[in-house]
């Protein structure tokens, strides 16, 4: 059974980066849900126990109504609402935290030295993100990095460290392939293995299988590994209700055949349907 508290939505497919391992939270093209989209799914899951809500896209901040709709989730239903940005447009995110309408900061950010953050021809340079990132930390909001290893152990020892300095969370994530195997790459095991020893974490291993390595009591990273890899779709489920910015359920990142509309008629008949639903897809190819 898929949760019913927190949704993630892609409010806009397009954004201001081009990363390569881009997988667009699943949408095929272009499109965009509007304020009136967004209101008619959360009319119709509220009494469904959905407190939280994540936006994501693309780039969510981009989105022209984003003040708009941040406003609405948490004005008018009182919703935690959550953010996954490259975190380019600080002045909006800082905006947003201000006002209280933003619980959550998640920042995709790949290199801890480098002209840009992540591994796209466009965007800003990471010591420009990472210091975007402490400017959100002093406002007192929850932030967080989400990285996708890419087989260099120096620079994700960098990140980690300054994520132990500056008590800031983050997210190493293996890289998603449309493949079948009985374990994680070799190389991410290998890398969380040494990040393991090199910095003496104490680990704990939570409901969803992930290794959480922490100093102190506080948690500094969550190694997040390819359940697509592992075909471990009972795990991805119980993670989040994935939503498109088509207004469609997703749940599947690589396929599209059971996605389900959830801003037409009889939007509510199929959220319930899906919330419902159990999943396994594609255990054989």
């Amino acid at each position: 059974m898929l949760p019913k508290n927190e949704y993630r939505i892609s409010i806009t497919s397009k954004c201001n980066m081009k990363c390569e391992y881009c997988h667009n939270e699943g949408n095929q093209k272009f499109s965009q849900l509007d304020i009136n989209d967004i209101k008619t799914i959360v009319e119709n899951s509220y009494s469904l126990n959905l407190t939280h809500m994540r936006l994501t896209g693309g780039e969510p901040l981009i989105h022209p109504q984003i003040f708009d709709i941040c406003k609405m989730l948490s004005e008018d239903y009182g919703l935690k609402v959550g953010i996954n940005t490259n975190c380019i447009e600080i002045d909006k995110l800082i905006y947003m935290i201000k006002k209280g309408w933003i619980d959550r900061v998640i920042v995709g950010l790949d290199y801890f030295d480098n002209k840009i953050s992540k591994k796209s021809p466009i965007g800003k340079s990471s010591k420009t993100i990472l210091n975007n990132i402490l400017k959100i930390k002093n406002l007192g909001c929850n932030v967080s990095i989400s990285t996708v290893y890419d087989n260099n152990y120096d620079n994700i020892y960098k990140l980690v460290k300054w994520c132990i300095d500056n008590e800031i969370r983050i997210k190493i994530i293996e890289l998603i392939k449309n493949e079948i195997d009985s374990s994680s790459d070799i190389n991410y095991l290998k890398m969380r293995d040494e990040l393991i020893k090199d910095f003496n974490f104490d680990i704990r291993i939570d409901e969803l299988e992930e290794y959480n390595c922490y100093i102190n009591g506080k948690r500094i990273i969550t190694f997040f590994p390819s359940l697509c890899r592992l075909r471990r779709c009972d795990l991805c489920k119980k993670i989040h209700l994935r939503v498109t910015s088509e207004g469609k359920i997703k749940q599947c990142l690589h396929y599209d055949e059971n996605d389900v509309s959830i801003i037409g008629e009889n939007a509510r008949e199929n959220i319930l349907k899906e919330i419902n639903r159990d999943v396994n897809y594609h255990l054989e190819v």
